[in-house]
């Protein structure tokens, strides 16, 4: 009895640590995944995206939709190379008024990231019921920025509907959204 009274302390001591989180992702429903390749032929991750309902692509961004994209590095990735390549697709995406706008957001993400090796996750979610998005390295959070606007920017690095970091990866994460808006509200 007093083993599983210790083994009950100590999961709930696991459940209220911070940084120590459950994924929100194990109760959303897979949209899509697919692979990012460097150069056509070097696998970088396998990435899946999650959300908390039916959802029309052009509708993901919003900012009333839960989400969470998760990567799994097949190689390793230094924490400037994730910069460098954040900064050049939103800076095809969006004005620099734009990202101004999301700056302050912008710099405590990027100064969250970490190098990660083979194996490594890193895990993107926004919170539509707190306005927040939090980046977690192997189930560990990193950061969490309140701001729609910001979770709204970020995600289009893969999810935006003009110039996203890979359009074909865009549409495999995407691949089981629903067909339209109008779909997801039941108007026909």
């Amino acid at each position: 009895m007093l083993h599983k009274v210790m083994m009950l302390t100590i999961a709930g001591l696991f459940l209220i640590l911070p940084g120590a989180h459950a994924t929100p992702m194990e109760s959303m429903q897979l949209l899509g995944s697919g692979e990012a390749r460097y150069l056509r032929f070097i696998k970088v991750y396998d990435a899946s995206l999650y959300a908390n309902q039916p959802v029309a692509a052009e509708d993901i961004l919003n900012p009333d939709i839960s989400k969470c994209l998760n990567l799994e590095y097949d190689v390793a990735v230094g924490k400037e190379d994730f910069i460098t390549v954040a900064n050049t697709v939103l800076h095809r995406q969006f004005s620099k008024n734009q990202l101004s706008a999301v700056e302050t957001e912008l710099e405590a993400l990027h100064d969250s990231y970490i190098d990660v090796k083979k194996g490594d996750k890193y895990t993107l979610c926004y919170n539509n019921s707190e306005y927040q998005t939090t980046l977690a390295h192997n189930a560990i959070e990193l950061v969490s920025v309140n701001s729609p606007a910001f979770a709204e920017v970020y995600f289009s690095i893969w999810l935006g509907s003009t110039n996203p970091l890979d359009e074909k990866l865009r549409n495999k994460l995407l691949e089981n959204a629903v067909k339209s808006s109008n779909a997801s509200k039941g108007v026909q």
